[in-house]
């Protein structure tokens, strides 16, 4: 594990990263591209940087300054943490430029792979994107979701291939979701939990199965969706103070169902393997609860 910065000099903009990689760097490795909540950085989810290394991928957390760390770090109560939070969770121009940190690291990407310790070692071919609450959207963004009033803003980046997408909102601005969803068309891989709340308490009541929506209004092949018992909205972040907050990792079934369910999407829908396939479609049922849900079309 590394962790650096990249520096967009046409936006004036640095974005940290942490990278995961594996131990012996031979041959080419597909691209996950990780994104973190409101308030987060990217020290979160480490389970799932780590797995995927070990199962033979480059991954690359991003830290998105505007809605990351940085907006609550100075305040001095509780209260205040969280009406940063809301603040910059409502921000637009901090998330138009959160849009285009993907794009603009996955140029990085094809950088480092014509220099230094890992050029011609990655696969600019199959790149994939996971992340959580904020870092949903964002992934659903880069596949296509679109943005702005009346969805005039587009992010979609073709060079995603797929998508895991945990703890996802429905657009903020409303509207007719399948009409903002309708350039969408890669494989994405829902995954929230029943006690999949609020990402930022007191901001407005919310019912968990509305992070379902996303799943259901998507009419296109190749969607999944997890729905893990009693999990709730820090379960995926893998750090024990929550996704707005550093802290002592924090593994648990649900971070151990979350890496295995991500290796087997993205080996099936990234390396193409027909066993990986078979496998999430099969065996990794045995691995959930009876009370957990899973479905995919």
């Amino acid at each position: 594990m590394t962790e650096g910065v990249l520096r967009d000099e046409n936006r004036d903009r640095t974005v940290p990263y942490r990278l995961y990689a594996p131990a012996s760097v031979e041959g080419t490795y597909p691209v996950i591209v990780v994104s973190h909540g409101v308030g987060g950085s990217r020290e979160s989810m480490p389970y799932l940087g780590r797995r995927l290394a070990e199962s033979g991928y480059v991954a690359l957390h991003l830290q998105h300054p505007g809605t990351d760390s940085s907006v609550w770090q100075s305040a001095t109560s509780l209260p205040e943490v969280y009406r940063s939070l809301r603040q910059a969770m409502w921000n637009a121009e901090a998330a138009r430029l959160r849009a285009q940190d993907v794009p603009f690291a996955l140029d990085e990407i094809a950088r480092m792979n014509r220099e230094g310790p890992l050029a011609g070692h990655l696969d600019l071919v199959r790149i994939g994107m996971a992340g959580h609450s904020y870092g949903g959207v964002s992934t659903m963004v880069a596949a296509g979701q679109r943005m702005g009033p009346g969805g005039r803003w587009s992010f979609r980046e073709p060079r995603i291939k797929a998508g895991l997408v945990m703890s996802p909102n429905v657009p903020i601005q409303g509207g007719d979701l399948a009409a903002l969803y309708r350039d969408i068309e890669i494989p994405l891989f829902h995954i929230t939990g029943t006690a999949d709340g609020n990402a930022v308490p007191g901001n407005k009541e919310f019912d968990p199965i509305q992070r379902t929506v996303p799943y259901e209004t998507l009419a296109i092949p190749h969607q999944y969706l997890l729905v893990l018992d009693g999990a709730g909205h820090n379960a995926f972040s893998g750090l024990a103070h929550g996704p707005h907050a550093h802290g002592p990792e924090r593994l648990t079934r649900y971070t151990r169902i979350v890496e295995e369910g991500a290796v087997l999407f993205f080996d099936a829908y990234l390396k193409g393997e027909k066993e990986a396939l078979a496998g999430l479609r099969g065996e990794f049922r045995s691995k959930l609860e009876s009370a957990d849900r899973f479905e995919w079309k």
